[in-house]
């Protein structure tokens, strides 16, 4: 299955370096090694010149990995990005622990049938009910704060969060006004730009507000700015696109949330064809 979304920050695989004479069938026989049954969708003998992981999701029998590849073919570079999943084996480890779930058990809200919004005051109103009920659930307490549209504390840390609903010019100057909190508030809290996770029903391309995340995700992340994503659908489950709090609670629920993202992206590219209207 070969998609092509659009390219992200690049992650080293854990593969064997590659050579100049490194080619598909090396690479394939490499994943075979790791007990992976995946396969590059290329002929045998072209060679790779880089291949480097997007995104990897993994569970206890599969793994599901969004790869970007550079090969040469007679001489000539070839730039893809192929979406690779299939059954991995993996050791049995004793004692191991159970991977986390997004459950909320105290501040549940209810799941919306569609992705789009009737209103632009709608669409704030979802990202700002499931921050906070987000903060509440690991024991914040939301509380007015002049600067920012969401604010919570927990003991003497507080969580300072701004609403965008598009990742554009709009949306970095709000992300400038948290990093010039942080300088006012210093390091002892954490601080999130909070956006729809989908914002194509909002008439921003998926390709555009993944651009504008990569393109300030350095900036942002060197002031522990955060940007998440609220699930267009299901107010319950937010992903992280950049840092994570450091709050514990809510840093586990990031990590998992994070594992959880590149099939609920992958299932809204798939669907597109299949969707009427938002």
């Amino acid at each position: 299955m070969v998609t092509r979304p659009p390219k992200r920050a690049d992650h080293q695989t854990n593969l064997e370096p590659l050579t100049m004479t490194t080619t598909v069938q090396d690479v394939n026989k490499a994943f075979h090694e790791k007990k992976m049954a995946i396969q590059l969708p290329y002929p045998e003998d072209w060679l790779v010149k880089d291949l480097q992981i997007l995104e990897k999701k993994d569970t206890a029998s599969t793994v599901k990995v969004l790869l970007a590849i550079e090969l040469i073919r007679e001489g000539k570079l070839i730039r893809d990005t192929c979406y690779l999943e299939g059954q991995i084996e993996r050791e049995q480890v004793r004692g191991s622990m159970e991977v986390p779930t997004l459950e909320k058990t105290k501040y549940v809200l209810p799941v919306r049938n569609r992705l789009g919004f009737t209103t632009e005051e709608e669409a704030l109103g979802h990202l700002k009910q499931a921050f906070a009920s987000l903060l509440q659930e690991h024991d914040y307490i939301i509380e007015d704060h002049p600067d920012v549209d969401v604010y919570g504390t927990l003991g003497q840390r507080g969580f300072f969060a701004v609403l965008a609903l598009r990742c554009d010019e709009s949306a970095h100057q709000k992300a400038q006004g948290l990093v010039e909190l942080r300088k006012q508030y210093k390091h002892l809290n954490d601080y999130a730009l909070v956006v729809p996770a989908f914002q194509e029903p909002l008439d921003v391309p998926l390709s555009q507000q993944e651009a504008w995340v990569q393109a300030h995700v350095d900036s942002l992340s060197s002031h522990r700015v955060g940007i998440y994503g609220v699930d267009n659908s299901d107010p319950n489950r937010i992903y992280p696109f950049t840092v994570y709090p450091q709050v514990r609670g809510l840093l586990r629920y990031f990590v998992t949330a994070s594992r959880q993202w590149m099939d609920v992206r992958a299932q809204f590219i798939l669907s597109r064809g299949d969707r009427d209207g938002w």
